[in-house]
């Protein structure tokens, strides 16, 4: 048996250690640090970006046009309007307008409401004070979190809607290109609702819980902002998919939801082409 000579075995022992040093995870990995202005909110302050919302299982794309303009300032914060007050295509743009937004050189919040992007299904969740970014924190760092559960009718039918509600930060980039635009210093997060649907029904005397949608991700929008400009770019995934069990027992038992497809899956992307800041 041979043995290793000792300064061979103090350089492995060496390389060891030092492969263990660089195996570091990337949710550990530390952002660049920003701070600065990376959404100047000022009264009249106006972006416009080309919206398009895809319908990924027919392939199909529909192009709008999002007029975002600062409404009003205060020493509380700020709100925005989109189109004039009108209906806005952008899943972002929806966000932004729908409560007051307060900003520090670091952070942007949100006390808004989020409606939930599934047909047959009304309803929205408030934000509390959701941080939409943190330019100081580490990748991958949670930024807020909320959860609840509620009741609502459906067709005749109660449903229980158990949802968690995230924002989590993402990388700050040195730069970032959107529609041939170079923008310098762009930090970007996430957010995500995650959900489950459940209804009650009997049937023949019994009653039964069923699950008409799994836990799962309903919506994620990764969302990327500029410093000195403000948001440029949003990239939101939309989609379900109804339990298949559920459903043929409810057919069996002759129950139809009826304007609630089965599943759907959209791409909203929101991309800026100009603005003009007082």
């Amino acid at each position: 048996m041979k043995f290793l000579k000792p300064t061979t075995l103090l350089l492995f022992c060496l390389l060891l250690w030092n492969c263990s040093e660089d195996d570091t995870s990337s949710e550990d990995t530390p952002n660049e640090t920003f701070t600065g202005n990376f959404f100047p909110l000022t009264t009249n302050n106006e972006w416009r970006y080309e919206v398009n919302n895809t319908d990924n299982d027919t392939n199909t794309t529909e192009t709008n046009e999002d007029v975002l303009t600062v409404e009003s300032e205060s020493s509380n914060g700020f709100t925005l309007t989109a189109n004039d007050g009108t209906v806005a295509f952008g899943t972002m743009s929806n966000i932004l307008t729908t409560g007051e937004l307060t900003r520090t050189e670091t952070t942007l919040a949100t006390n808004g409401s989020l409606s939930l992007p599934i047909d047959g299904l009304d309803f929205s969740i408030d934000f509390n004070n959701a941080l939409l970014y943190d330019t100081e924190a580490s990748l991958n760092t949670e930024l807020s979190s909320q959860t609840d559960s509620f009741t609502q009718d459906l067709q005749g039918f109660p449903i229980t809607i158990t949802y968690e509600l995230t924002s989590t930060q993402l990388e700050n980039l040195g730069n970032l290109s959107v529609l041939n635009t170079n923008y310098d210093t762009v930090t970007s997060a996430n957010i995500t609702l995650r959900l489950s649907v459940s209804t009650t029904v009997t049937v023949g005397g019994f009653t039964q819980t069923l699950s008409l949608i799994d836990m799962q991700d309903v919506m994620s929008v990764d969302a990327f902002y500029a410093k000195n400009v403000g948001l440029i770019s949003t990239d939101a995934q939309i989609g379900y998919t109804l339990n298949a069990n559920t459903l043929a027992l409810l057919e069996l038992a002759g129950i139809e939801l009826t304007n609630l497809p089965t599943s759907m899956s959209v791409t909203n992307t929101q991309e800026l082409t100009t603005y003009t800041l007082q």
